[in-house]
């Protein structure tokens, strides 16, 4: 396992490394994020750090990826005591085809995801206006579904 998230790392770092030189986009977000469905009966509301690449391809096309880290509070179990959960960490390692339409784009990235250990689809749906970025990701597989709000800043 431990691996494989290796490899993860080094693939997503040695592309954004390319995407960073010769003109493509690399780049730093932050994220609030807040689970959905069975999700949010185990964990809270969080926040979230990502390194995010764009590569762009011919056309409109291009493939985004991110390796991110996000850390989601607990929830209390029993309403009325102190019985919480513990806070969760996750990490995301995922990447996928994207369509611009201008300022306006969205795509679709498959990834994995730590101590949740399992491959999840997030869509996502956003706006680019120069190297700033705003977009809206939702994970919709298995167990752990959660949405997330993203700004970034490409470099």
């Amino acid at each position: 396992m431990k691996r494989i998230l290796w490899f993860t790392v080094i693939l997503v770092l040695g592309y954004g490394g390319v995407a960073t030189a010769g003109g493509k986009n690399g780049g730093l977000a932050a994220s609030y994020v807040n689970p959905k469905g069975d999700f949010e009966q185990f964990v809270g509301d969080g926040f979230g750090l990502t390194a995010i690449f764009d590569y762009p391809l011919a056309g409109v096309v291009n493939i985004t990826g991110s390796m991110g880290w996000y850390q989601f509070s607990g929830v209390t179990l029993i309403e009325g005591t102190n019985v919480k959960t513990d806070s969760s960490t996750l990490w995301e390692f995922a990447a996928g085809p994207q369509i611009d339409f201008g300022m306006l784009y969205c795509g679709v990235e498959g990834g994995y995801y730590t101590d949740l250990d399992e491959w999840g689809l997030v869509p996502n749906a956003g706006i680019r206006k120069d190297l700033l970025d705003f977009s809206l990701r939702y994970k919709v597989t298995d167990d752990g579904k959660f949405m997330a709000l993203r700004a970034g800043f490409f470099f």
